[in-house]
């Protein structure tokens, strides 16, 4: 269960005998990107894969389809362990005492409550020689199965996670405790007993047989998100994705809905979901996906939706493609989205196997902007296989675990890596401008000037000198001290820029995008906004904007119009434009300022004019305006 993390704090707890509490089944926040430099201590897989690890005080524990692993010490020298084993969270000296023998693959793991104990589940049908399929508990002093937990399944356990004092598991069973259960149950972590509050009907297989593949629980425990080979639950449309109400007894269906899992991808895959993670805050969630390139579907995508959004109809906030090659794994930490699979670009909506305009080369392994879904700058590569299974992220870093040896530019890592958060950068806030601030305005004159400005009234000018010819710019924008032009020749540059001097410019990549796609050249207007860039073009009467994220300078393959479609607003007539503190600013051809109310990313409400053709004997006609705050 790649990106589980249920942390018990075990070390400081055991001293003075008192239990810690896994949390529930979402991985632990992170205020930075971890660092692309991988730890050099931690073991070897020596064969096969690893699906799932977990981590429990200083001791983690990782399972998959293996015979051997091996210490960093002597990566060559094999010790024997059967699908599962366990090793130093900081050393990766591996245990000795915990050396269960499964005879097939463990597919999940979760800590149990009392911290003392691990679940594990797979296709396993034997441990240690005694029949025992599917599901069982190992004590994690000696790896020995609890035989007082009785739970048991027909068949695969392909993920499992432990909240509010039960351990909910998912996969392709009928029966729990000789019992029915189509793919979800929830049992007494301590003696096994089934729950009867979930029970679900999970029926219309796409192909093949009613399974979850993956299932994630929100941090109040109320929530629990599923995705798998299903067309309905309760007999409600859910093709593929279910929102469980877990606050309900018995749990009931949500009314989130979403008809975007629909499409047929590549009709090999009995379900083309991979993976789901809701965020630390509970906010919203992530979903990946295989299917091979279907333009317009959700196949070998990363997409994000709202957590507390209802009812049906359900849209993505934003969709990263792969261009045809697979995500298995995803974790959100807040600060990214690390996805991983076999993926060879990302930003890439508009090609089949190969990198199409705007694509941003990702080898086996990403951050993500959680604004946005665009890739950050972090890239520590990976040799791609088939992909990661397991993300998982802690207090201390990121652990990965995969089917290949290479990672990092390329250290050997044998199918187990960890990327600590030592040495990792934090993501910069994408600050702009606020209001009272100054306003700048690149003039038809090639001149900048100087404004002071409150959202209404705009003050006297002045003249700044900074000896740049601003002739092609087309428009601006500035974030965090940095000012950005889209020029005449159709390329955007950035440069410093702390409102008296500007530095010297370097180009952002467009990474294929024709001018066709982003009409740099015929830019009116531009201005940045959480996550996104809006721009209006020449004769046309909408707004537009497009992803971009600063911190790694990607700019989003994919085109959105944000008004002027529908909504009765004409922006043809646009020379120039801003947004500070809820307020879109612009100036117009024909001479004046005018303003709107700019909210939840859409401009709100009646414009009105802040000023005529001219003030001060200077006509509004410009260039570009952006809004900065010297103070800051």
């Amino acid at each position: 269960m790649g990106r589980r993390v249920l942390l018990a704090l075990l070390s400081a707890a055991v001293l003075v005998g008192l239990v810690a509490q896994p949390g529930a089944a979402v991985n632990t926040p992170q205020a930075a990107l971890v660092s692309s430099n991988p730890a050099d201590w931690t073991p070897h897989v020596l064969d096969g894969k690893v699906d799932a690890i977990v981590q429990v005080g200083s001791k983690m524990i990782a399972g998959g389809k293996f015979t051997k692993v091996a210490t960093a010490a002597a990566p060559t020298t094999a010790i024997a362990r059967s699908n599962i084993f366990a090793f130093d969270a900081t050393t990766g000296a591996i245990d000795t005492a915990f050396a269960p023998v499964m005879d097939d693959e463990v597919e999940a793991l979760a800590v149990a409550p009392d911290g003392l104990s691990v679940f594990a589940g797979g296709r396993f049908t034997k441990i240690n020689g005694a029949a025992q399929k599917s599901l069982a508990k190992l004590r994690l002093s000696d790896g020995v199965r609890i035989t007082t937990f009785k739970g048991k399944t027909n068949a695969r356990v392909k993920d499992m996670a432990v909240s509010g004092g039960r351990l909910y598991i998912g996969g392709t069973f009928s029966t729990v405790d000789g019992t029915a259960r189509t793919a979800l149950a929830a049992l007494d972590p301590t003696t096994g007993a089934l729950g009867s509050d979930v029970n679900l009907a999970f029926t219309g297989p796409r192909t093949g047989t009613v399974n979850i593949d993956r299932f994630d629980i929100s941090p109040d425990g109320t929530k629990l998100i599923a995705i798998g080979n299903w067309t309905y639950v309760a007999g409600l449309q859910r093709d593929q994705i279910v929102m469980v109400n877990l606050a309900s007894n018995p749990v009931t269906v949500a009314g989130w809905a979403t008809t975007r899992f629909q499409q047929q991808c590549a009709k090999v895959f009995d379900t083309y979901m991979r993976d789901i993670d809701i965020s630390p805050d509970g906010g919203y969630f992530v979903v990946v996906t295989t299917g091979a390139y279907h333009a317009g579907s959700l196949c070998d995508s990363s997409s994000r939706w709202e957590t507390g959004a209802t009812g049906s109809g359900q849209q993505p906030t934003w969709v990263d493609y792969t261009g045809g090659d697979t995500l298995y794994d995803v974790a959100v930490t807040g600060t990214a989205v690390y996805v991983g699979g076999h993926q060879r670009w990302l930003n890439n909506s508009f090609a089949a196997d190969k990198a199409g305009p705007g694509a941003v080369a990702r080898e086996g392994l990403a951050a993500l902007d959680p604004l946005n879904g665009l890739p950050l700058s972090w890239n520590p590569g990976r040799d791609r296989g088939v992909g990661v299974f397991a993300l998982v992220a802690t207090a201390q870093g990121l652990w990965i675990g995969s089917d290949t040896d290479r990672i990092g530019r390329y250290e050997y890592h044998a199918k187990l890596a960890f990327m600590p958060l030592a040495g990792g950068t934090a993501v910069p806030e994408s600050r702009v401008g606020t209001l009272p601030g100054d306003l700048f305005r690149i003039g038809t004159d090639n001149a900048m000037t100087r404004r002071a400005f409150d959202g209404t009234t705009v003050g006297a000018p002045s003249t700044v000198t900074t000896g740049v010819d601003w002739s092609t710019v087309r428009g601006a924008f500035v974030v965090s001290g940095r000012l950005y032009s889209g020029n005449a020749d159709g390329t955007m540059t950035v440069r410093d820029f702390d409102g008296a001097t500007a530095g010297f410019t370097t180009p952002v990549a467009l990474n294929g995008l024709t001018s066709t796609q982003f009409p740099i050249s015929r830019v009116t207007g531009m201005f940045f906004w959480n996550g996104r860039l809006y721009y209006t073009l020449t004769g046309d009467t909408r707004l537009y904007y497009r992803w971009f994220t600063p911190e790694s300078g990607v700019i989003g393959a994919d085109t959105f119009v944000a008004s002027g479609a529908t909504d009765g607003r004409n922006w043809a007539g646009v020379s120039g434009m801003t947004m500070a503190s809820g307020r879109l600013v612009y100036a117009t051809t024909t001479g004046t300022l005018s303003a709107v109310d700019f909210t939840g990313g859409l401009p709100t409400g009646t414009a009105t004019t802040l000023s005529g053709p001219a003030i001060d004997g200077q006509s509004w006609q410009s260039r570009a305006l952006f809004v900065l705050n010297l103070a800051n």
